[in-house]
């Protein structure tokens, strides 16, 4: 098959530029496992909130892949992105419905080009930490009211948990998973030492490391 001429254009021009200088590219064009687009609400409907939407790659064609990129309808998603999705999009309704669509606003922030510094994306445990706060956050507001103390110590105390673990665990469902159990049972602590029977004080310590150099 012979190179698009369109498509030699803009992968020379692209080779450097974020997000594609960081997608699996062959001398095809890119090669994404993910496409992220989003959709903004019509004039009438009032309702309408904005949408983004992940595509699988392998559902397209070669072509409509890279036709969708350089028109600008689809962003390619890097791999670290790619597997946050490929985790919520199967296990994360499990945890909550909204985590997914929450995490594609997230990334689609993220490729803003004015929100990279000097185009370079964030890194990878910064991502995962991005996203896993959305649903501690959502945990933590099920068993306390937002911005309470008791709510911004779990936040804390997660904050110095997740960049410690991270060191040993670097899948980010095995660190969203360790998360949950861990925010759980904080919030349950939390909840039981803050109940009119008991006058126990909540001790935490507020030290939350540095976070791990970008992988």
């Amino acid at each position: 098959m012979k190179l698009s001429a369109a498509i030699k254009t803009f992968m020379q021009t692209n080779q450097d530029v974020y997000p594609c200088s960081d997608v699996l590219c062959t001398r095809n064009g890119c090669c994404p496992e993910w496409l992220l687009a989003s959709s903004r609400y019509k004039q009438g409907q009032i309702w309408r909130q904005d949408g983004y939407y992940v595509i699988k790659s392998s559902c397209l064609s070669h072509e409509n892949v890279q036709n969708l990129i350089m028109s600008g309808d689809a962003l390619p998603l890097a791999s670290m992105f790619g597997e946050v999705v490929d985790a919520l999009e199967t296990l994360g309704a499990q945890c909550w419905t909204c985590w997914l669509q929450k995490s594609l606003k997230l990334f689609h922030e993220c490729l803003k080009e004015d929100n990279m510094h000097s185009g370079v994306a964030s890194y990878k445990m910064q991502v995962f930490h991005d996203s896993t706060f959305l649903c501690v956050e959502n945990e933590a507001n099920c068993y306390f009211m937002r911005n309470s103390a008791n709510c911004n110590l779990v936040f804390t105390n997660w904050n110095t948990y997740h960049w410690v673990k991270c060191w040993e665990q670097p899948f980010f469902w095995d660190l969203a998973c360790h998360s949950m159990t861990f925010v759980e049972n904080l919030s349950q602590s939390y909840q039981r030492v803050s109940s009119p029977s008991t006058t126990t004080a909540i001790v935490t310590a507020h030290v939350v490391p540095e976070s791990p150099a970008p992988l």
